[in-house]
């Protein structure tokens, strides 16, 4: 990792270790001089998205403006590495298995809705807001979406849609089930 390590010196940054890695990149928990907390992804020198950096510049810069996301730092596309605001979060599915309050939810809920709205208003469609919610944080009780790189400002927005099957309808869920148990017959009226 030449390209990360030669980041961390130009930037004055520490790494604090490796916190997630996927197919395509790897992200790391960076501190600067000052003990702020950031997130960097790298791409991984086996993947083949060379466009990794750019795109998840792009489609998290997009959702910045509409408020959604962690917040863009900066990036680097010769090196393929972006940096973000860190969260420190819990990933959905761990949060809502440890039983949140009905009033919890609720917020948590509402607060999603609204950032899935803000990105269909924008037009960038998210693209990984379903499946097994790992792209979606809890922070203090709030949603924090991330991971942008296979966003599209191109394809039709299905945000909202995504996740009323994720949340309410997709039957066999594990989630869906949870939720309805916390929420009741309310969880047929809050989307």
């Amino acid at each position: 990792m030449p390209c990360f390590e030669k980041f961390l010196n130009e930037n004055n940054l520490k790494s604090r270790g490796q916190i997630s890695k996927g197919w395509t990149s790897c992200i790391y928990l960076v501190e600067n001089y000052c003990r702020q907390r950031f997130a960097i992804k790298v791409l991984r020198e086996k993947s083949n998205r060379k466009q990794m950096a750019k795109h998840e510049a792009e489609n998290l810069g997009l959702a910045n403006s509409a408020g959604v996301g962690p917040k863009l730092i900066c990036f680097d596309l010769e090196k393929n590495i972006v940096m973000m605001e860190f969260i420190d979060g819990t990933p959905f599915c761990d949060w809502i298995a440890a039983s949140p309050s009905k009033g919890e939810l609720e917020k948590f809920i509402e607060a999603l809705y609204s950032q899935a709205r803000a990105l269909d208003k924008i037009g960038l469609d998210h693209g990984q807001l379903a499946g097994r919610g790992k792209n979606i944080l809890v922070r203090n009780g709030l949603p924090v979406i991330i991971d942008f790189e296979k966003a599209s400002s191109v394809r039709k927005c299905h945000n909202v849609k995504v996740l009323d099957s994720f949340l309410f309808r997709s039957r066999e869920s594990a989630v869906v089930k949870k939720i309805a148990g916390i929420l009741g017959d309310l969880h047929k009226t809050l989307k």
